[in-house]
């Protein structure tokens, strides 16, 4: 039996794009997706299936998934890292506009960025980085489960997110996400890449507002174990589009595709 993938969705990495690409190369039927709004039931809707029933699904993939791995047998691990910074400001900015957002009605209701950084150290939107690749996102799952501060803890989660990172079978830089997708699509043997778009990207409403120094500076030292952890990714060259061969007759085409689509849906205003 081919191993079955587990993409483990950090929010606002390019994941909804990689979940349709899963869902056309396997199958909608042949993924199990993580219900971001009741992590806990999907999680014991997983749980409650007998062996055969979950060997049916070649894809498990959304946020928490990484909480499902342990469930399968050897799981290709799959994920998408993004700058902390860039992650940070982008999450901000679609939980206070999403109606898919588990905390729209209280982060719309903050009116910066300042006001955003310290809801989102008490709730755990921070460092989601080292949140996700060291697991400890139970709380997701479990609401009586406490949500870890990094205050206290984020010198071990992450020593733990560090070395989990290494786990993974296919690891792609948001920067380089259409190259990520080659190289995953030659390492699991696909016959075809999809067609795809870039989705759910959240619109800036903040373009030309600046963000003074002093929040700068504080967003960097509370962001300060995601922005070690993506250093280490870049460092060790883990982004699986620079281990993978590239010198293929299709590469180029399919980069040129992208581009294309790319430019079509801005020109249609769909992306």
């Amino acid at each position: 039996m081919e191993r079955q993938l587990v993409f483990n969705h950090i929010p606002k990495t390019g994941g909804t794009t990689l979940r349709i690409i899963l869902n056309r190369v396997y199958g909608h039927e042949k993924v199990f997706f993580i219900q971001s709004k009741n992590i806990g039931k999907s999680l014991d809707e997983f749980k409650n299936l007998t062996k055969p029933e979950r060997n049916i699904y070649r894809v498990v993939s959304g946020h928490g998934a990484g909480l499902f791995a342990g469930m399968l047998i050897k799981p290709f691990r799959i994920s998408i890292l993004r700058d902390p910074l860039s992650l940070f400001l982008s999450q901000y900015h679609y939980l206070k506009k999403s109606p898919d957002s588990n905390f729209l009605k209280e982060v719309s209701e903050l009116k910066s960025e300042e006001e955003y950084l310290e809801y989102a150290v008490a709730h755990g939107q921070d460092n989601l980085l080292t949140r996700y690749f060291s697991n400890s996102v139970q709380w997701l799952a479990d609401p009586e489960i406490p949500i870890p501060n990094l205050e206290n803890e984020g010198a071990s989660m992450l020593e733990q997110a560090i070395s989990n990172l290494r786990q993974y079978d296919a690891l792609i830089d948001l920067s380089r996400f259409d190259k990520g997708v080659y190289a995953l699509s030659k390492k699991l043997n696909w016959s075809k890449i999809p067609i795809y778009r870039p989705s759910n990207m959240t619109k800036k409403d903040h373009h030309g507002v600046h963000l003074s120094k002093d929040y700068m500076d504080q967003l960097r030292h509370v962001l300060r174990w995601d922005i070690a952890l993506y250093e280490y990714f870049i460092n060790e060259k883990l982004d699986i589009s620079l281990s993978e061969p590239r010198k293929r007759f299709d590469y180029p085409f399919f980069l040129l595709r992208q581009k294309v689509v790319v430019l079509i849906s801005k020109m249609l205003g769909k992306s």
